[in-house]
This record gives structure tokens, sequence and C-alpha cells, in this order.
């Protein structure tokens, strides 16, 4: 299953908005305070210092506050990466396409989702540009739900796995046309969690994560959930 997200607003451009915003703000503050002023008495130029010191000394108030705010907001976000397990910087998964097999839709699994399996993208993940995949193993019950769910392989964090698990406690199965229901049996399905317009990373990257051999079959499930979208 492939899961896209899309990236937030990188920290430049809310940074140039905050700043715009905040140039619109001081103009209509220093223009209502002098105008104050004026009403009181206080004409010329005075008034205009008078205003321009206040709204000066509110300006770097508020941007002392940023400052802090936004330290201690690093610092949350840092302390939650380190429990999610989560890399400090941004990672993407590559690997190469896997051969289409002719007249082989086949995937072994005698269940298909009812609906759309949707899966969420973990926020914290996505905030910070980190790509992921999870290999989950479970059981079919006779009610078409998802039992015995594990993990067979996640990258980079457990935390994509626990995404995976939520979508398929959540999904229901119904059994393929001219099948008889097998209970007992595991199946396997990857789930691949991709950030459109992130960068993508030449497989020699050094944050690039290639599959191992063993995984090569859930690599190639992946590209035909992706050809069958």
């Amino acid at each position: 299953m492939l899961v896209r997200a899309t990236r937030n607003a990188s920290a430049l451009a809310m940074r140039v908005l905050m700043l715009a915003a905040l140039f619109v703000a001081v103009v209509l503050l220093h223009l209502a305070v002098t105008g104050a002023l004026r009403e009181f008495g206080l004409q010329g130029g005075a008034a205009l210092f008078v205003s321009g010191a206040a709204v000066l000394a509110l300006v770097l108030l508020l941007l002392t506050f940023s400052d802090w705010a936004r330290e201690r907001y690093a610092s949350y976000v840092e302390v939650q990466r380190m429990r999610a397990g989560l890399p400090s910087g941004p990672c993407c998964i590559v690997w190469r396409a896997a051969e289409a097999e002719p007249d082989d839709d086949d995937d072994g699994m005698d269940w298909e989702p009812i609906g759309p399996l949707r899966a969420r993208y973990p926020k914290l993940a996505r905030r910070l540009g980190v790509e992921g995949m999870a290999i989950a193993e479970f059981e079919v019950n006779a009610e078409g739900r998802a039992k015995n769910i594990n993990c067979v392989d996640a990258w980079p964090s457990d935390t994509f796995y626990e995404a995976a698990r939520e979508a398929l406690a959540h999904a229901r199965f119904e059994l393929k046309p001219d099948l008889h229901p097998r209970f007992g049996q595991s199946y396997r399905m990857p789930f691949v969690f991709r950030i459109a317009g992130a960068a993508r990373l030449k497989e020699t990257g050094r944050r690039a994560r290639k599959l191992r051999p063993r995984l090569q079959a859930a690599a190639q499930a992946v590209e035909k959930l992706n050809r069958s979208a």
C-alpha cells in the first residue's frame, strides 16, 4: 500500500509571512498610536517619537517572546523525535522498480479490502520530511477483520508500523470470488510512506534505504498496488 503526504510549508516561507504580517501590524499600530497621542494634545515630532518608541518596544517584546516560543517548540519536537526513533533530518526510500510478471495478478492473498485502505501519515515524520516503510503480517478472521497483527519490518522507525497497524485494525476484508476461506493463514502487506515533492536521494545516498533481498517480494507488491491505483 502506498501512502502519500505533502510537506508542510518551509520554515523560510513561514518566517517571510510572519515578517510581512508584522510589518503591516506595525504600520497600523504606529498610525493608531500617533493619532491617539495627537488627540491628547501631543503634536508634531513628539507624537511620532513617542509612538515610534512604544511600537518599537512592543515589537522587541514580541520578537523576544517569538524566539523563546520557537526554542521551546524545537525542544518539544526534538524530544518527540527521539521518543519516536526518527532520524534528525529528511530521508527517503528508494528501490529499483520490479519487473512486471506477465499474467500474474495473484498476490497470494485470498482476501481483498472492502473499500480503500487508509493509513495516516505520522505527523511528526511528515513535518521532518521523513519517508518510511513497514511490512505487517496478519490473519483474517471470519468477520473479515485483521487479527494477530505483527511487524515484519519497519524503517526508519516503528512509528510507521503503528500507522500500518492502525490502518489494518480498521480495515474490512472480503473473500475473493470462487475461493474458500483458509483461516489461520498469515498474510503480509507492505506500507510505503512517501512525501510528494520531497527530494529523491540517489541509491548511493547515505540516507537512502535499499531493500534487502528478502523484501523484494514486498517491493513487487507495492509496484502492483501502484499500477492498479
